[in-house]
């Protein structure tokens, strides 16, 4: 079994959830290695997004990134290499096309994300985004390792309640795509960040004990 990735069983379903560090460029290897294994494959992604990461080579100048993305690439980079989009995300739509399967969209999709954003977030927490960048590039982050860093960085971006609340209910939507899968196939393995692991698997086996 790949390093960190947590295995469930659920309506006779073989789920594994693999935890990688979303832009860390090493992460890809740790898909590969678990790669193969498996009849379905999931992206914490929406419909959209996971489009355009299958058409990435021809929409390059297109992709951008948040003014948060880009500082939080920023300080990631200060421990390893970085790309956008994920790489490991990018690994597992190419081994998937490669064998001509089709990849899960795990997350919402942007209109059912959009109605929740507004009815969660603040005017006045949608404009500290700046800010918020801004304090990124100067606070002192965990950085003794790419998981500790992610996790804290996630901390941070999630102190506005609004922010909070939307990264809640896209854990939930998640586990319950996941627990939807189950229910058609045999064995699924989502790859997924490691900031949102511990409250999906929370979210599916509520029994389970978590490191």
């Amino acid at each position: 079994m790949t390093e960190g990735m947590i295995s469930l069983e659920l309506n006779g379903c073989r789920v594994d959830i693999l935890p990688i560090v979303k832009g860390f460029v090493s992460d890809a290897e740790k898909v590969a290695e678990a790669y193969g294994r498996y009849e379905a494959y999931g992206l914490p992604l929406g419909i959209e997004e996971l489009t355009a990461l299958m058409r990435r080579e021809e929409l390059e100048d297109d992709y951008e990134l948040s003014e948060l993305d880009l500082v939080y690439a920023h300080r990631l980079s200060e421990i390893g290499e970085v790309q956008a989009p994920s790489p490991a995300f990018c690994e597992l739509v190419d081994l998937c096309s490669k064998d001509d399967l089709f990849v899960i969209p795990l997350d919402m999709n942007n209109d059912l994300f959009s109605s929740h954003y507004v009815k969660n977030v603040g005017t006045l927490e949608f404009v500290k985004e700046h800010r918020m960048a801004k304090k990124g590039m100067k606070k002192a982050f965990d950085t003794s390792s790419p998981k500790a860093f992610a996790e804290d960085w996630d901390r941070f971006v999630n102190e506005p309640r609004g922010f909070a609340k939307m990264t809640a209910l896209r854990e939930k939507y998640i586990a319950g795509q996941i627990l939807d899968t189950t229910r058609y196939r045999k064995s699924l393995l989502a790859v997924v960040e490691t900031e949102r692991v511990d409250n999906i698997v929370a979210e599916l086996a509520p029994e389970r004990d978590m490191p």
